[in-house]
């Protein structure tokens, strides 16, 4: 890692071919782990406000309801991803992007593979209470390295 683990190059469109960082606190973990060579970073274009809330029913109906994000919505999200950082043992992302990872050889199959193949790699040996932040740190770096040198 460099000193700087959000210095990823910014650059004005995503490269093609590229994945987009899911915009969750996993996704930002990814992005660190993959580091500045495999990341790139866009300003972020005006977010899609618009979403659904989705009501599940035990007999299995599902009720979709449109809903608009606030400002203070998409500012609670990045507040989220920070926290998550945070607990990881990480520093807040550069907020105002987009980011995009180079796809390594094993995602040649598109963002959903690659995606599962992350999260497979990275908890695969973690013990089922694993999954906090700060160990799936760890074994994401691992993961995500072993991945961009196959």
């Amino acid at each position: 890692m460099s000193d700087d683990p959000w210095g990823a190059r910014q650059a004005s469109a995503a490269p093609e071919g590229w994945i987009p960082a899911t915009e969750n606190g996993w996704g930002a973990l990814v992005v660190w782990a993959a580091g500045p060579l495999n990341v790139v970073r866009v300003p972020a274009a005006p977010r899609n406000r618009e979403t659904a809330v989705v009501t599940r029913y035990s007999d299995g109906r599902e009720a979709r309801e449109p809903s608009r994000l606030t400002d203070a919505d998409l500012e609670s999200i990045d507040d989220d991803i920070d926290s998550y950082l945070a607990e990881a043992g990480l520093p807040p992302r550069p907020r105002g992007f987009d980011w995009y990872l180079r796809p390594p050889g094993a995602a040649a199959a598109g963002p959903d593979a690659f995606w599962a193949a992350v999260w497979e790699a990275t908890t695969a040996g973690l013990p089922h209470d694993g999954l906090h932040p700060l160990r799936l740190r760890v074994a994401a770096a691992a993961a995500v390295d072993r991945l961009y040198r196959s």
